[in-house]
């Protein structure tokens, strides 16, 4: 048994941009007239993505347009009837097509003063059309029962399996209102159908729930040879992100909270990580969530024998277990691996793959780390699935596809890893793995 602190259950509600915030929407005016051109069939919109704002009670909503038409913006209301609720865009920071594959423009727009619980129809509307009807539920106000998705690399072939795990994954888990990445969302960030493959991999998603990614290596054209990504433009582009109004914070590293979690996205490759820690320490610190989940895109254990995240294993790993994080989530390594270090209710570490690149698996940096391995996998594709409730954290990662020579012997669809993390009135944590 594991003594943490004991938390109140709360809610607010994610995703990262690459450059400093000039291209975010904090605050966007409210457009004045009430009119919504019906779904256009000429150059409505496109590539829709719903992300996390700093608080449910907000909603940003990011998108890409044929050209800069006037009037971008955004309406929706509830789907019962009630007030409608507008929001004008703001233009991200342009990109290039040498850089990011596109120079078409962008726009983000954040609606605020909605209600909790509630289902919202919606449309992105500029002078050139409209897209939509699409929908998305907002948090409840309280900690009920809820599940969120989450996956590792997808990276290359986006529009084949990857696509193929993210429609099985909401088709089985069809109230899922959230989806974690944990980076390397494409393979060369400057060429422009890859952005499109991931886009039409995320369709059933992307517009109906919020999709939050942690920023690869491959976003940013680190450890990659012959790559341009122009300060990760792509990455930037397609998603945005809360501000938590800390100094100095980036878009690629930041907070938000959803029915009593906190969830704390970090950027493993940042040249910061030692703010990024300070702000993860304070975060953690001054938690009213009863649960607390870190996403990044390298882990502090690596599982390849010729990988080790020195830098996130010095820096990150000591602030998550002073506050004994309950969840953390990476990828990276393009093998599954889950386990703990030191005390067996601490903290679950869990690596995933969601995508056909496969590496080597290996043990040792866990070893020499001093971290346990509980479970592992090799050529395996998954995704996962967390159940939240008020006393427990129910973490399953299900098959989704496998490489030639994968192993170990599992069924498609099966729990791979399952692992429940529970929680008394005390705060005192056990877990349970299945």
């Amino acid at each position: 048994m594991r003594t943490g602190p004991v938390v109140l259950a709360s809610m607010a509600l994610l995703v990262g941009g690459c450059s400093a915030a000039p291209d975010e929407d904090r605050s966007a005016p409210v457009v004045e007239s009430d009119a919504v051109p019906a779904a256009s069939t000429g150059t409505p919109p496109m590539a829709v993505v719903l992300t996390p704002a700093a608080t449910s009670a907000s909603q940003v909503v990011t998108w890409r347009s044929v050209k800069a038409w006037g009037n971008q913006r955004v309406v929706a209301q509830p789907v019962g009837g009630g007030t409608q609720v507008r929001a004008a865009a703001r233009r991200k920071a342009a990109t290039s097509v040498r850089d990011s594959g596109s120079a078409r423009p962008a726009y983000t727009a954040t609606l605020t003063g909605l209600e909790p619980g509630t289902r919202y129809r919606y449309r992105v509307v500029n002078d050139g059309g409209s897209a939509g009807d699409y929908h998305f539920t907002t948090s409840a106000a309280e900690l009920e029962p809820w599940t969120f998705l989450t996956l590792g690399d997808t990276q290359v072939a986006n529009a084949d399996r990857p696509a193929a795990i993210v429609k099985a994954a909401v088709n089985r888990f069809p109230s899922a209102n959230l989806v974690l990445h944990a980076g390397d969302v494409v393979n060369h960030p400057w060429v422009h159908q890859e952005w499109v493959d991931l886009m039409a991999a995320l369709a059933p998603v992307r517009t109906s729930r919020n999709v939050v990614a942690s920023i690869g290596n491959h976003e940013q054209c680190i450890l990659v040879r012959d790559c341009r990504s122009g300060d990760a433009q792509g990455f930037r582009t397609y998603f945005s992100s809360p501000s938590n109004g800390v100094s100095g914070q980036r878009p690629t590293w930041y907070r938000f909270d959803q029915q009593g979690v906190r969830f704390v996205v970090l950027d493993s490759f940042g040249s910061d990580l030692a703010a990024q820690a300070r702000f993860l320490d304070a975060q953690l610190q001054d938690n009213p969530n009863r649960w607390s989940v870190v996403l990044l895109h390298a882990g502090p254990f690596a599982s390849r024998a010729d990988r080790t995240n020195s830098a996130v294993f010095s820096t990150v790993l000591p602030v998550i277990e002073k506050h004994d994080v309950d969840l953390v989530l990476s990828g990276h390594d393009h093998v599954f691996s889950s386990g703990y270090r030191g005390d067996p209710d601490s903290t679950v570490f869990a690596t995933s793959v969601s995508g056909p690149k496969f590496y080597e698996i290996s043990r040792a940096d866990w070893d020499r780390r001093g971290a346990t391995r509980a479970r592992w996998a090799e050529r395996i594709s998954t995704y996962q699935v967390v159940d939240v409730a008020a006393d427990t954290l129910r973490f399953r990662s299900i098959v989704a596809s496998k490489g030639s020579g994968s192993t170990p012997s599992i069924a498609y669809g099966a729990a791979l890893d399952d692992v429940t993390i529970t929680k008394d009135a005390d705060g005192d944590k056990s877990v349970t793995r299945r």
